[in-house]
């Protein structure tokens, strides 16, 4: 998360190290990918071809989770005016239910990318499919170099485990597909002997990034600039590293076009086409935890998504200053989910009394290191249901893991503690079944953050833009006035 600027009242700015711009790399070949067992038949099945069609074709689709009418129409190359006058009856504001067929006028596009479909979006999140799965067992159970490794992390030395676990938490990346691309790319769950380099480069070599934790951050960086952006719709194309060109497939699911744009980041054409049809990663990923595909595909995201009712994150009557429009919620690239405020007349680093309040009833799942996470639905589970993260709060004063609240009971204290901030405040986000969700919403007007009926709008940069109520708005700024606070209004 980067710094905007420095004004005279410091007040909640937060930022993270940013992730290296990849350059020219050699090439790796990849390593052979492990037998699974049984071995997959992948002729069993076999992939579509695409030929060229006249402009406005129409095709056939099933939706699939987070679809929105704006996306699918991005997609296939076409407008959601069209999409929407052959499917009338498909809600145009709001996600679409998933298995929903539709009839699509698109227009054909060269350098369609393989319709191999790798991961399902449910195996690119941290969400219900991997509550259960304990790394540590795993990974410990494992003759490969990773249970060997260890990094220090945020002021703690952590496994080679523990370290991918923080980083899948932070990003909210399956873990499942972090090892999996480690043992595709290097062996890291199979092979105890490697060369040195590779051990420092368990995702392959890529420019200025090498250790298990940097190459972590860049990898969950990517994956999720590919995620967010299928999902969006404004990914429509992937550059890779010898500068030739690839479009996703249209049927593409989120999850696979992630994985899809981390390899264009590291790989060239051959090795590129290698990684991401059915002999690459997607046996691998067989091979270690069966077939994601088979049976039913969890939703990620339900049709007509929506977001509970939340209140604003500190006490009635008091009065806040909102310094953070939407930004990444860990990290610096996508997706823009955050929102940053401050206790007013509070200014720089100064240390305050004042507490952020739950913004409504759940559990404290997590609690520590500067962080706090509340789930709403109460199971227990950070990867189920909405999930609130609040981040830069004071360790003293934490409400402890297991704490059930009630919206208004307090949770923490702003601070500057943790990653980089400008002044004290506090950090705040919303997941969805592991599925960041964008300020603005998952489109514009999608599920927005949504707090005390403050709607947030983003700004043409990560911190601008603005919160609206009936009406009126308040535009983000580092600064403390009358022009950027937000406060209770009895309805």
């Amino acid at each position: 998360m980067g710094v905007l600027f420095v004004v005279v009242l410091l007040l909640g700015a937060c930022a993270l190290p940013p992730a290296s711009v990849p350059t020219a790399l050699p090439t790796l070949t990849p390593r052979p990918s492990p037998t699974p067992s049984p071995t997959p038949d992948f002729d069993a099945t076999p992939l579509p071809t695409r030929a060229p069609f006249a402009a406005g074709h129409t095709l056939p689709y099933l939706t699939q989770t987070g679809d929105t009418l704006a996306s699918v129409a991005a997609h296939f190359n076409t407008t959601p005016e069209e999409v929407l006058a052959l499917n009338p009856g498909i809600a145009p504001t709001t996600t679409l239910a998933s298995g929903q067929p539709l009839t699509i006028p698109a227009y054909w596009f060269a350098l369609g990318g393989s319709p191999y479909k790798i991961i399902p979006d449910s195996e690119l999140v941290y969400g219900p499919s991997a509550t259960d799965f304990d790394i540590d067992t795993y990974v410990d159970s494992q003759p490969g170099y990773l249970r060997e490794m260890s990094s220090f992390v945020a002021q703690r030395h952590r496994s080679g485990a523990q370290t991918v676990l923080y980083v899948a938490r932070q990003y909210s990346i399956n873990p499942r597909l972090l090892l999996a691309l480690m043992e595709y790319r290097t062996g890291a769950l199979t092979r105890a002997e490697v060369p040195e380099a590779e051990r420092n480069s368990p995702f392959g070599p890529i420019p200025r990034v090498t250790g298990l934790y940097a190459q972590l951050r860049y990898v969950a960086e990517q994956l999720s600039v590919g995620y967010y952006g299928w999902r969006t719709g404004t990914l429509t194309s992937l550059t890779l590293r010898d500068q030739t060109t690839s479009r996703p497939d249209p049927y593409q699911t989120a999850g696979s076009v992630a994985v899809q744009y981390f390899f264009a980041q590291v790989l060239d054409l051959e090795t590129f086409t290698a990684a991401a049809g059915s002999g690459g990663l997607g046996a691998t990923f067989i091979g270690l935890w069966g077939d994601p595909f088979e049976g039913e595909v969890p939703d990620v995201l339900p049709g007509n998504f929506e977001q509970p009712f939340l209140d604003l994150p500190f006490p009635a009557r008091e009065i806040w200053a909102f310094t953070g429009g939407p930004h990444p919620p860990w990290g610096d690239r996508l997706p823009w989910a955050a929102l940053d405020f401050a206790p007013a007349g509070v200014t720089g680093c100064t240390s305050t009394e004042k507490w952020v309040t739950a913004a409504a009833a759940g559990v404290v799942v997590r609690s520590g290191q500067n962080m706090l996470v509340l789930d709403l639905d109460g199971d227990g589970h950070e990867g189920t249901g909405w999930v609130l993260v609040h981040f830069h709060l004071r360790d003293d004063g934490l409400a402890p893991a297991g704490t059930v609240v009630q919206a208004g009971d307090p949770l923490g204290h702003p601070s500057c503690e943790g990653g980089t901030a400008t002044g004290t405040h506090v950090h705040m986000s919303r997941k969805y079944n592991g599925e960041w969700i964008p300020a603005e919403g998952v489109l514009p007007g999608i599920a927005p953050f949504n707090l005390g009926g403050w709607v947030a709008q983003r700004g043409p940069e990560p911190y601008t833009g603005r919160m609206t109520r009936l009406g009126t708005w308040v535009e983000a700024c580092t600064c403390s006035t009358a022009r950027n606070t937000v406060y209770w209004v009895d309805d």
